[in-house]
């Protein structure tokens, strides 16, 4: 069939008049998968959601840089925000939806996901160093510098939660700013070796409502969050590529409702800023002055006409001209550019020597110089943002791009980098975890938002115990530590695995081994010992068969310590006795003489003959460098030290009060210690 009247409704009703059911059947299909919108796929759809107005834009990454392919702006129709803090959710979400809605029908796309900014409302910043022990026999490896700056940061938040006493804040990103190794800065310490590596660097810090806020206006708007940045963070990668970042240049983000900072120097972003004096307070010197509400004030504060034609909330109609405008807002124009210029040095220290002014609030007439002037630099080193400074941007001819702009095309320029943040959900542990940090997330990285510590992965296995057996020197092996245990979604994972939104992660913490332990009953015949008491010149001793441990009679149920000397006595006999116990002179067992031989029994007495019948022998000592002969006691035994003090002075207890070096063969003495031949004393 030929239509010769085609694109209009009529012919349409023709066509289908003069067609079979089946036609008019594959005729609906036909158009309805002409109008079926293709999958959103690599597009980057980027919002700002700002204070007064929500900005959509789509983009594609190119090998040159980024291809805007569409933009849409929607104001708020009432104040939903506040300061670039949402106040009404659904009120933004249902702007969020007429931004998306606008786009897809003139891109014919469904839109998915969506990569968002957070304004600086609130944002607090700490800069710090920390500290990380290496092998010093060990190359560097990536690993350890991942793990270094993992622990700085889990640091950082413990020093930022303990010093504000607060957890209701999400760190939503770091920067490191430098690294040094054994006190030396390094840009690479990555096979090196060295001691320990410093990690210095800044963290961002945002309190929980602000993001869950936005994350929520945009859940109910029908998009997911795929990832999420800082306004500054985005403003910055739109105007100040990583090259330029050598340079110390400050940028501000003017919006309607909050003046973003970021500070670059040395090739890295060293600090933010905020402050809550914005677009909206010049606005507000508007209503006060000219008596209007302020969407009236608004469109008076942009408008270029010679004469701006109002109605005033008295119902008068009036007319303005710019010149007047800009007098009447005068004092909050110097207002703002104190405050910016305050918030710039405050995070700089000093002048920079380039500054950027972005955003809505930047096209204020004048701004720029006043900034200038508050920071004591010349005019010239301070640029109000314009279409020539976002580099690497492509875009269609009649698209207009201004300052306004920068934000929104920086949020499309960090997605495709891939360095927004993800703001993503995982369970662990059967807890939900809120985890706002890189789209390259791991298990390792997951901890620092569940407060385990990653000392808490690594068990350490159980102290040896070494002791001397009969002697011989024994060690015995503690048990080996158990591993920690990472389960991702049902299987093992690692502690570098990928973590994705809705995983679900289970941690079980390593656990230490059992220290070695040993009792003497282990190594000795319980029921072979025999142990009794004897009387010894007057004093009780054990004989018999029993355990010694470091020179004591002990029982079989103790405990072995680490360092004991243990020994099986066997002390049965009169000889055996006195042998163990270095008695080499005549005695009597019971008040008569007996053999070597003889059995000893619970009770017995031994005593020496009487003093005209032993023999005293001499033994030789050396006491402060003098070597002389001193005799055993009368009874045989041998002498103690407090016997060679007594032998130096009428008063040794004063003797030994008065010394500062009491030492029998260089160990510090004990008074009981026996002395024999060869042994060296010092009294000084």
């Amino acid at each position: 069939m030929t239509i010769k009247k085609a694109g209009g409704r009529m012919a349409e009703e023709k066509t289908e008049k003069k067609t079979s059911p089946r036609g008019r059947k594959a005729a609906a299909k036909t158009r309805r998968t002409t109008h079926t919108k293709r999958r959103q796929g690599s597009t980057i759809f980027a919002l700002d959601i700002g204070t007064r107005t929500v900005v959509g834009v789509l983009a594609e990454k190119t090998d040159s840089g980024y291809k805007i392919l569409d933009m849409e702006t929607a104001a708020h129709e009432k104040r939903s925000m506040t300061d670039g803090q949402i106040e009404d959710i659904e009120a933004v979400a249902e702007v969020i939806k007429k931004v998306r809605a606008a786009l897809e029908k003139r891109r014919s796309v469904k839109l998915s996901h969506v990569c968002i900014a957070a304004a600086g409302r609130a944002l607090k910043t700490m800069r710090a160093k920390w500290e990380y022990a290496l092998s010093p026999n060990k190359t560097i490896t990536a690993e350890e510098l991942k793990a270094a700056e993992l622990e700085a940061v889990r640091k950082t938040e413990e020093q930022f939660s303990e010093q504000f006493e607060t957890s209701a804040f999400y760190c939503v990103g770091h920067s490191v700013i430098s690294l040094s190794l054994d006190g030396y800065k390094t840009a690479k310490p990555e096979g090196h070796r060295g001691s320990v590596l410093e990690t210095e660097l800044i963290a961002a810090f945002l309190p929980a409502y602000v993001v869950e806020s936005l994350c929520a206006a945009v859940d109910i708007a029908g998009l997911d969050v795929a990832g999420l940045t800082l306004e500054p963070i985005a403003a910055m990668n739109a105007v100040v590529p990583p090259e330029l970042r050598l340079i110390n240049i400050a940028l501000c983000d003017i919006g309607a409702g909050t003046s973003d900072v970021a500070v670059s120097r040395g090739g890295s972003v060293v600090a933010y800023g905020m402050a809550t004096v914005a677009g909206d307070e010049v606005t507000e010197e508007l209503m006060r002055q000219l008596l209007v509400d302020f969407p009236t004030a608004e469109r008076i504060k942009t408008s270029t006409e010679p004469q701006i034609r109002y109605t005033d909330i008295l119902l008068r109609e009036c007319t303005v001209t710019p010149e007047r405008v800009l007098e009447l807002i005068k004092p909050a124009a110097e207002q703002l550019a104190g405050v910016i210029s305050e918030e710039i040095l405050a995070a700089n220290a000093e002048p920079p020597q380039a500054v950027f002014l972005v955003g809505g609030g930047s096209r204020l007439h004048g701004l720029s110089a006043l900034v200038a002037k508050g920071l004591g630099v010349d005019e010239a080193r301070v640029i109000t943002g314009r279409r020539e400074l976002m580099r690497g941007i492509e875009a269609p001819a009649g698209m207009e791009i201004g300052a306004e702009h920068t934000t929104p095309l920086g949020i499309a320029m960090t997605a495709g980098r891939g360095i927004s943040y993800d703001f993503t959900t995982i369970t662990l542990n059967g807890r939900k975890v809120r985890a706002l940090d890189t789209n390259r997330l791991t298990v390792f990285e997951l901890l620092n938002f569940s407060g385990i510590k990653p000392e808490q992965l690594i068990g350490k296995a159980g102290r040896p115990l070494t002791f001397t057996l009969n002697g011989a020197r024994t060690t015995l092996r503690g048990t080996p530590a158990v591993p920690a245990e990472i389960i991702l979604n049902g299987r093992p994972a690692a502690l570098n695995s990928t973590v994705r939104k809705g995983d679900e992660v289970t941690v079980k913490t390593a656990a230490d081994g059992e220290n070695a332990a040993a009792y003497l009953s282990d190594y000795f015949d319980t029921d072979s010992l025999s142990a009794f008491g004897v009387s010894l010149f007057g004093e009780e001793k054990t004989a018999g068969v029993y355990i010694s441990v470091n020179g004591q009679a002990v029982t079989a149920d103790r405990e072995i310590e680490n360092g004991d000397e243990i020994s099986l006595c066997e002390a049965g006999t009169l000889g055996a006795f006195l042998d163990l116990q270095g008695i080499s002179g005549a005695v009597l067992l019971n008040g008569e003489k007996a053999a070597g031989d003889t059995a000893l029994s619970e009770g017995d007495e031994i005593t020496a003959e009487e003093a005209a019948d032993i023999d005293p022998e001499n033994i030789t000592i050396t006491v402060n460098g003098i070597t002389a002969p001193f005799p055993t006691r009368a009874d045989g035994r041998a002498p103690i030290f407090l016997d060679v003090a007594a032998a130096f002075s009428d008063d040794p207890t004063s003797l030994l009060s008065r010394a500062s070096v009491i030492t029998l063969n260089g160990k510090v003495a004990r008074l009981d210690e026996e002395i024999h031949s060869g042994d060296v004393i010092v009294i000084e």
